[in-house]
């Protein structure tokens, strides 16, 4: 019997040494590295981005990013039946991904972004009961995203941004109650948008429809909201107001229309606030100029009407861009604009502002864009700057 055991370990150990060297054959890499490398005259364990199993030697991870490696991925890779981490990204390769990839039994991570890959996604990746992480951005992958119903139970990052992928987003996303960090940028799928979303990441730039969802509040982890440049419609949640731990929300070029909810102030570690080219009215909070984590604002081009606040109480000590022009604001440029130390980018063009233009603006040495036309300011300064 162990003999046969010894017998079993040994073809098993030929087996991945062969599967290494079969992918060697198929790619080069600058210098020769990895041929001069992964020689047999040394353990396969002991090779460049190989990492075996402390039991047994069993290669459980390649790691080869970032070393401008060409050439096709071979199929015998899904022979590596201890594989848990495959990582191949930034690199040169080109073809598809192998169907026998999504068939490991280990298979935990597999991170092949930023290469030249094309072709389908194999469903097989979207079947696994034990991958965590799908990152396929930056290839060339087309065809549609996967259909019917799939459980992937442990799926927490899921990122084929910046593809030729189509189709819609399957409504099987919302079974993925693990999700963390869901990317689908630069692609063009379409339909709805889904009424779960993952629970940190967000980006969506595509051509979905449908609502932002009433109890967005619900994700307490959410930490970057990305859904601009789609088609969609309703209002803005007031719920989105308890996303407490939100740092990045991009909703431009959408068609959300109605107030800002006063909720939004709550948001007290927000980076980015942008709504620009929207048909939202009313006032802007007066709040949301309060939080002193602020870099980006901007509610450009909607119908928003009333006064900026000009409450010199404010203070804006991260605030890089403040664009507010296109609507329909009135009265004077506050004062607390001038103590936005870092502010680099100020647009209050296109509006119904009256009075004169501060010159205090003149002590903002990192402004690098100012454009106030297309209002009835004057040039004479006020009494109190003079």
């Amino acid at each position: 019997m162990d003999s046969l055991l010894d017998d079993s370990t040994a073809l098993s150990n030929e087996t991945d040494q062969e599967v290494l060297l079969a992918l060697q054959n198929l790619i080069t890499s600058p210098n020769n590295f990895l041929a001069n490398n992964w020689t047999k005259n040394t353990s396969f364990c002991t090779w460049f981005g190989v990492t075996c199993s402390l039991k047994r030697p069993r290669v459980v991870a390649l790691a080869l990013p970032n070393l401008k490696l060409q050439g096709t991925i071979s199929p015998s890779l899904a022979n590596l039946s201890f594989l848990r981490e495959p990582n191949l990204k930034n690199n040169l390769f080109h073809g598809g991904i192998p169907y026998g990839l999504g068939h490991l039994p280990r298979l935990r991570v597999i991170d092949i972004q930023n290469n030249q890959l094309k072709g389908n996604i194999p469903t097989s990746l979207f079947q696994h009961r034990r991958v965590q992480k799908i990152s396929l951005a930056f290839n060339e992958f087309s065809g549609e995203m996967w259909k019917g119903p799939r459980y992937v139970p442990e799926l927490k990052i899921l990122s084929p941004r910046n593809n030729s992928l189509k189709g819609i987003i399957p409504p099987s996303v919302r079974n993925a109650t693990k999700l963390m960090n869901f990317g689908l940028t630069g692609n063009r799928i379409s339909g709805n948008l889904p009424n779960k979303f993952a629970q940190n990441i967000v980006h969506i730039f595509n051509n979905v429809i449908g609502d932002i969802p009433r109890n967005i509040g619900c994700l307490s982890k959410l930490e970057e909201f990305y859904i601009g440049h789609n088609p969609i419609k309703g209002t803005i949640p007031a719920s989105l107001g308890n996303t407490s731990t939100l740092r990045n929300l991009y909703c431009a070029l959408n068609s959300l229309e109605g107030p800002i909810p006063p909720e939004l102030a709550k948001l007290s570690n927000l980076w980015e606030i942008v709504f620009s080219q929207n048909r939202l009215i009313g006032q802007i909070p007066e709040a949301i100029f309060n939080i002193s984590s602020l870099k980006y604002i901007g509610f450009n081009l909607n119908n928003l009407s009333g006064r900026i606040p000009t409450t010199t109480g404010f203070h804006l000590p991260n605030l890089i861009s403040l664009v507010l022009g296109g609507n329909q604001l009135e009265g004077e440029i506050p004062l607390f604009i001038t103590n936005a130390s870092n502010l680099k980018i100020l647009d209050l063009a296109g509006n119904f502002l009256t009075g004169t233009i501060p010159t205090n603006l003149g002590y903002l040495h990192e402004l690098q864009r100012l454009l106030l036309h297309s209002n009835q300011l004057t040039n004479e300064p006020r009494e109190h700057e003079l």
